[in-house]
């Protein structure tokens, strides 16, 4: 229990650093699925904890027969007679079904079923197809036959976290079980029939647990940390277990006996990636799922004692319904074919998952989505299809329907166009922030990276390895760069100093060591650490370095300072060093937000680059696309490579944006990253956007100084007009939508905005002296804020080099005050 106590002591002072350092995470994301209280990033909970569509097999249930496996595929459940390897499919309605389990005597199964804003508990009686339901408006998960068959083990988010509850099915009567905060799923019987086996996850811990019914005792099995695949199954009769856990970016799978849990045997070898084990009926033979080449999961088993994993095919599936074949191609504007973000449902909502590659969904909209390269064919149930093609957001969507006649082929073509050509208006796009693997379902390789760029018609990806605490994601790779018809992946990383803020180190190869420390974290080492020294890394190593997801709420951080909406090291930073950037665009944060924060750095003459990224993960199936948030850079005359399109975003030579596109020009030929005379000029700009954008706004030193029309979705619109530039400072442009809105498709981003880097005034870093002063006297505000955060959170210990980098940023800004 001292064990116990010590987790929850540390969780909940991670709890209250969060909510001073992140705000409110789901500000600029429309969560699709009811909110959980205890849950900042909502969609780490809809990633890691809600089903999977997938063509392939996925979540294997061997039946009590031993002859039979139930698993989930294609959004349905399906019963696979072993010996004949025919699967039937059992389930056919429009919900995504997944994750089931059978009742002890095998006349009943129970699943999940997800139908896009809510999941349910479902119980099938398999001789009459009768369903009864368990749902409220929140998320139920996982269930579980008790051994005798009488009671539903199901996980619930009624009380704000997901806790197991238990239901009877004769009487309806329904009662918690278990409350812990955020995450109690997976739950299994023990073959004793008094103990519940289940995860518990919380934080950065993932352990399995075992609740005795019989005794009222509650204790941890298996301790893990951030493992998000940590799924486990009990032995029908030893106390043994197996579960699914990493090493680095693989999965194995490993053996347990509860009575000795100091020996753990691993079954797998190699590089696998071993997902949803479960023991077969009379506990010899493990069942689990793995990824082919092309992202399809496949059904595997393996002995419980060890030997060699094998493929379990299926031979034949039978829909119990007619189908035909629906032939899909998409096409340029030219009719040449191209790679698209495709989309494909039924009229009933039913998704089609894609069998040549990864099916995402986009957890904005909850809209289900994969790339197809040129054409395929799907052989679907008969039906009404609606088939949605784009290509990023400045291609708008492209829609077409269709009916699949039995034992038919249906042709659709998709003609896909954009609205803006960036490559004419010589343009190159960039997404600087992403990650390529982070505990997904779809782990990912660059070449995986290259066919999402081709599909969002994005120029340059930079993936970020990151930390699981002590796992290396992509470790590596750092450093790597993979290139395909003129498109590039380059490999950085991401320092997760948590508490102090997040930063990401572009054009290395060599890692910063430690990955991650904080006041939160395990303490490995001298906890006397600063971001400053990430950036003297950098410095050191010719790479650069930004902060990424900074501000998550809309309005002036400055007028909250007391909660910690900005990173605690971010203002000082951005003070002191000589190059540094700010993630303006992100799909986490507000670019209203940043705004502030970066308007102020440009006003004490730090030209900090305005840099774009969208902060999702290759992996993920629960994902919006790459390029969501994205940086347009001028390369003027300058072959395209990583290192180029790096030195035209610190140079501030573009825009920023989440979908429009919007270009900028004061006097002859400034730009942004130009420099210009003050004095009375002429401006003209050009706003190009696939969604509709009521603000538009002219610029000067933080100061709105003109407002304009905006622009209805498919426009273009060119602007010109005259402005009064002071003798110094800045003047840039920015549009976007008033409104958050759930579906901003072509794009992923709840608000469509677009930020031109600014043009200077007179010379770069030239400052006006009432701007200067005022912008200083903020942010000197900020760094006393947080200080005051840091120190309430470290306590007793001495964090010299970051209270040194705090004085020494207010000295710099004091001397701006006279």
């Amino acid at each position: 229990m001292r064990y116990l106590n010590s987790i929850l002591a540390s969780l909940a002072l991670t709890v209250v650093i969060q909510l001073l350092t992140l705000g409110i995470a789901s500000a600029q994301w429309y969560n699709h699925y009811a909110k959980l209280d205890d849950f900042g990033h909502h969609v780490y909970l809809e990633q890691h904890e809600l089903p999977i569509l997938a063509h392939g097999p996925t979540d294997p249930a061997p039946a009590p027969d031993g002859k039979h496996l139930a698993f989930a595929a294609r959004g349905w459940i399906w019963n696979l007679n072993l010996e004949t390897r025919t699967a039937t499919r059992l389930t056919k309605g429009p919900g995504i079904d997944s994750r089931p389990r059978w009742s002890p005597d095998g006349n009943k199964l129970t699943f999940v079923r997800d139908e896009g804003k809510n999941t349910a508990i479902i119980i099938r009686d398999l001789a009459s197809g009768e369903e009864k339901r368990i749902d409220t408006e929140t998320i139920e998960l996982d269930p579980e036959f008790s051994a005798d068959g009488e009671w539903i083990y199901y996980t619930s988010g009624k009380t704000g976290s997901l806790n197991l509850r238990r239901y009877h099915l004769s009487s309806a009567m329904d009662e918690p079980l278990i409350e812990l905060r955020q995450v109690e799923r997976n739950s299994r019987n023990l073959p004793d029939g008094k103990s519940l086996m289940y995860l518990h996850g919380s934080g950065a811990h993932r352990v399995l647990r075992i609740r005795n019914f019989e005794s009222n005792t509650d204790t941890i099995a298996l301790a893990q940390t951030l493992t998000y695949h940590l799924t486990a199954d009990s032995h029908p009769a030893q106390r043994l277990i197996v579960y699914s856990a990493p090493i680095d970016n693989d999965y194995h799978l490993w053996t347990m006996d509860l009575d000795d849990p100091r020996v753990k045997h691993r079954l797998t070898d190699g590089n696998p990636f071993a997902l949803t084990p479960a023991f077969s009926a009379d506990g010899e033979m493990i069942y689990f799922v793995e990824l082919d080449k092309k992202r399809q999961f496949q059904l595997m088993q393996i002995p419980t004692y060890g030997g060699v994993a094998e493929d379990v095919k299926i031979q034949n599936w039978d829909l119990g319904e007619t189908t035909g074949t629906l032939n899909v191609k998409v096409v340029d504007d030219s009719g040449q074919p191209i790679t698209a973000r495709i989309s494909i449902v039924r009229e009933d909502g039913y998704p089609v998952a894609s069998h040549e590659n990864a099916t995402y969904v986009d957890p904005q909209t909850g809209r289900h989505f994969f790339y197809l390269e040129g054409e395929t064919s799907f052989s679907i149930p008969v039906g009404n299809y609606q088939i949605t093609g784009v290509k990023g957001p400045m291609t708008p969507s492209v829609k077409s329907m269709v009916q699949i006649q039995d034992g038919q082929s249906s042709e659709v073509t998709l003609s896909i166009s954009a609205i803006w050509d960036a490559k004419a208006a010589g343009y190159v796009s960039a997404d600087h922030h992403v990650h390529l693997n982070g505990d997904g379902h779809h782990r990912a390789t660059h070449q995986d990276a290259l066919q999402a760029l081709e599909g969002e018609n994005l120029d340059l990806l930079a993936p970020m390895s990151w930390n699981r605490w002590e796992r290396r994601i992509d470790a590596s790779i750092i450093g790597k760069e993979t290139e395909k018809n003129g498109r590039i992946v380059a490999q950085g990383q991401e320092v997760r100093s948590h508490f102090h803020g997040h930063v990401s180190l572009m054009g290395t190869d060599k890692a910063y060591a430690p990955w991650f420390w904080g006041p939160n974290n395990p303490k490995l080492g001298d906890p006397d650490r600063s971001n400053g020294e990430v950036i003297d890394f950098a410095d050191q190593h010719d790479a650069f370095t930004t902060y990424v997801h900074p501000i998550e709420i809309d309005s002036d951080p400055f007028e909250q300072l007391e909660s910690g909406p900005i990173p605690i090291e971010l203002i000082s930073d951005a003070v002191l060093a000589n190059r540094i950037g700010l993630e303006m665009v992100c799909a986490w944060t507000s670019p209203l937000g940043n705004s502030h924060v970066w308007y102020r750095l440009l006003n004490i003459g730090r030209p900090v680059a305005a840099m774009s990224g969208t902060d999702m993960w290759v992996d993920f199936h629960r994902t919006m696309a790459v390029g969501t948030g994205r940086n347009y850079v001028r390369l003027e005359g300058t072959e395209m490579s990583t290192e180029a399109v790096l030195d035209a975003a610190m140079a501030g030579k573009g825009f920023v944006t989440t979908g429009p596109a919007l270009l900028f020009q004061v006097g002859e030929n400034a730009k942004p990253g130009d420099v210009v005379s003050s004095g009375n000029k002429d401006w003209s700009a050009t706003l190009a956007s696939t969604n509709d954008i009521d603000v538009v706004e002219l610029i000067v030193n933080g100061e709105i100084v003109e407002k304009l029309e905006g622009v209805k979705a498919g426009e273009t619109r060119e602007y010109q007009g005259k402005v009064n530039l002071p003798e110094g400072g800045w003047v840039a442009i920015r549009a976007y939508a008033s409104e958050i809105r759930e579906d901003s498709w072509p794009s992923m981003h709840a608000r469509p905005f677009a930020h031109s880097s600014p043009i200077w005034i007179e010379s770069i870093g030239s400052t006006d002296p009432a701007s200067k002063k005022t912008a200083a006297a903020d942010l000197i505000r900020a760094i006393d804020a947080s200080e005051k955060i840091a120190r309430q959170a470290y306590g007793e210990i001495e964090m010299n080099r970051m209270m040194n980098r705090f004085e020494e940023a207010r000295k710099v800004l004091r001397g701006m005050l006279d």
